[in-house]
């Protein structure tokens, strides 16, 4: 029996409920603290957490996005079997499955979800694999939350401009000073009850991974 890839979905939910309750806190110290509590909980602080909570989830999705891969070239699982490698065995640990995907270099991007299928493609035959039918079958939706990932950590005009865009198809709105963390804080009406955008979006981002282990 071959291993099974671990259930890194269980650990990047338990990152997005301790993301939620982090922000919820927030809002519970800003609305009920005493006046000098609530004066320090300014509205662009409180609204900065939003985004470090976010970038705290999504950090740990790009981790686990490479973790599930590694272990696939390594022969590992997931519920839907063993994938088939191009180079047509399976390497004997992480740190060679590691060296041939860097191929030299000291890191690969995981946060965009074309490199993510270009990567699966360049290892994995017979595809598309799990991972790559999930990032492909959600892709447009996967772009979005990793424009607001770059927004965060990104000034210039490019990364403001794709977080405008990512806003607008997700709430068909966009915000002031394209801050990531006013769209967080602001409610999902489509799900009942309303939900804050943080949470939606990292929850799904958990049910993404559930479906790749």
């Amino acid at each position: 029996m071959p291993r099974r890839i671990p259930r890194f979905d269980n650990a990047l939910l338990d990152n997005a409920i301790t993301a939620v309750s982090i922000v919820r806190a927030g809002e519970f110290s800003r609305l009920s603290g005493s006046p000098a509590i609530r004066k320090e909980w300014s509205m662009s602080r409180l609204e900065a957490l939003y985004e470090l909570a976010y970038l705290r989830v999504f950090a740990a999705w790009e981790t686990y996005l490479e973790a599930v891969f590694y272990r696939s070239l390594c022969g590992y699982a997931s519920a839907a079997g063993q994938e088939k490698l191009i180079r047509g065995k399976f390497y004997p640990n992480l740190a060679t499955a590691e060296a041939a995907v860097l191929g030299g270099y000291s890191y690969v991007l995981w946060h965009s979800p074309q490199k993510v299928i270009d990567r699966c493609r360049l290892h994995i035959r017979g595809g598309p694999c799990v991972q790559e039918l999930i990032i492909t079958s959600n892709f447009t939706r996967l772009v979005h939350l990793s424009s607001t990932r770059h927004r965060i950590v990104h000034d210039q005009a490019d990364a403001k401009k794709k977080f405008d865009a990512a806003t607008l198809h997700l709430t068909g709105q966009t915000y002031r000073g394209s801050r990531p963390g006013k769209f967080l804080r602001d409610y999902d009406r489509t799900k009942v009850p309303p939900q804050r955008w943080l949470e939606v979006t990292v929850r799904e981002l958990s049910a993404l991974m559930a479906q790749m282990v």
